[in-house]
């Protein structure tokens, strides 16, 4: 029979013992953990919806692993690379439970490091436990927020635990996506109230003072104005120089902001320029500089449509759709560029990389955490096409390549 040595031991005990510690504080502090994002100055931000709270963890600079020399795939024939294989049991594993009972709500890199973290709910139901995960250099591990500064401030009025027509909770919806910009998040949400869609606008370091602002906007689909259903998911940005709120709602329209309109107590009209298509819910919405064109775009991924590019110039320059007319289905508006990028969370790595957590191609009940190259967000290692074939023209050259060991 197998006997572990001492040392052996004694490390095993103090890894239990350590994450025991780490999964205590989470769940003492957080009540429950989604959206996040990284701020300056090495802070990560989580939304805590039960609670109603977003949660500031001011990490040392030297607490980041640095993932520069992770290996990501060969960009030059598309091909991506697994970094996690089956990422939710290896979390699963981590946190002692069946991969069912695991749920990944969110994911962000931090910037400098390359280092990817996931939100994540041990658990379901209202006793699930919040749980923080980083990625370093393939291993899954617990984000030690014991190392980091810890406050928190209240976005303010959030629903009561009432459901919607098909039983989701509001609670859940209280925020649904942090950004920060120039010193200040800005935290989308539902409120209270009949102008319940919610932006909340709050300063770093935290002082209690909020501002929110009511957003009405014309949804093209439903063919009225709309002051409840939240903003999804958003990027800030300048468009011919002014800071710029970009938000993709449920259902889904996409609309433009100009920051300066978010001042405490605004009922704001956001000016609706796309319809991303109905039957459909945004997930992420990322920015970035194509590597091929240097022109800026933004990137949406959805539940069920391909993800849509968009070019910043266009959404500087888009008329609004009108208001009052009848029902448009989309995709209409702004220009858009259908994308092949299958994920449940997507952020950007570096400029020429983004990561992705998908289903894997050979068996949907499990999730890979996967490099995607720009600039089409794609990886042709899962399909089959006609340059595939030994005999067939190849077009690209990729066959001057060996195909990737995976």
């Amino acid at each position: 029979m197998f006997k572990f040595g001492k040392l052996a031991v004694l490390s095993f005990t103090w890894t239990l013992m350590s994450s025991g510690a780490q999964l205590a504080y989470s769940a003492d502090v957080l009540s429950s953990a989604g959206s996040m994002t990284f701020g300056a100055d090495d802070v990560l931000f989580i939304g805590d919806t039960k609670a109603g709270m977003v949660h500031a963890f001011d990490f040392a600079p030297d607490y980041f692993n640095d993932q520069a020399d992770v290996f990501l795939g060969r960009p030059e024939t598309f091909e991506a690379w697994t970094l996690v294989k089956s990422i939710d049991a290896e979390i699963a594993a981590l946190l002692g439970v069946h991969p069912y009972d695991v749920l990944i709500n969110d994911m962000v890199v931090h910037g400098p490091s390359q280092q990817i973290f996931l939100s994540v709910s041990r658990g379901v139901g209202p006793d699930a436990t919040p749980v923080i995960v980083q990625v370093n250099k393939g291993s899954v591990e617990l984000a030690d927020l014991t190392q980091a500064e810890h406050s928190q401030v209240s976005v303010g009025e959030i629903a009561d635990d009432e459901k919607l027509e098909f039983g989701q909770s509001v609670r859940d919806l209280s925020i649904t996506d942090i950004d920060f910009y120039n010193g200040e998040i800005f935290v989308a949400g539902v409120g209270t109230g009949d102008f319940a869609s919610k932006l909340r606008r709050i300063k770093y370091p935290f002082d209690g003072e909020v501002s929110s602002s009511s957003i009405e906007i014309w949804h093209a689909v439903h063919a009225q104005f709309e002051t409840r259903a939240p903003i999804i998911s958003q990027e800030i940005r300048e468009l011919n120089g002014v800071p710029t709120m970009i938000a993709a709602y449920a259902c889904t329209p996409l609309v433009r902001i100009p920051l300066s309109e978010l001042n405490d107590g605004a009922r704001v009209r956001g000016e609706m320029i796309g319809e991303l298509g109905y039957g459909n819910t945004p997930i992420d919405m990322i920015s970035y500089t194509d590597p091929m064109d240097k022109n800026d775009y933004i990137l949406v991924t959805n539940t069920s449509r391909s993800a849509k590019r968009i070019a910043l110039d266009e959404i500087a320059h888009a008329e609004p759709m009108p208001t009052g007319v009848d029902a448009n289905f989309g995709p209409a508006g702004v220009s858009q560029f259908p994308m092949p990028t299958e994920a449940l969370h997507l952020d950007m790595l570096n400029p020429y990389w983004s990561v992705s957590i998908r289903r894997n191609m050979d068996d949907a009940r499990k999730m890979d955490l996967v490099s995607i190259p720009l600039p089409f967000f794609l990886d042709r290692a899962p399909h089959v096409v006609e340059m595939n074939f030994a005999s067939a023209p190849d077009k690209f050259g990729f066959r001057n390549f060996e195909v990737l060991e995976r």
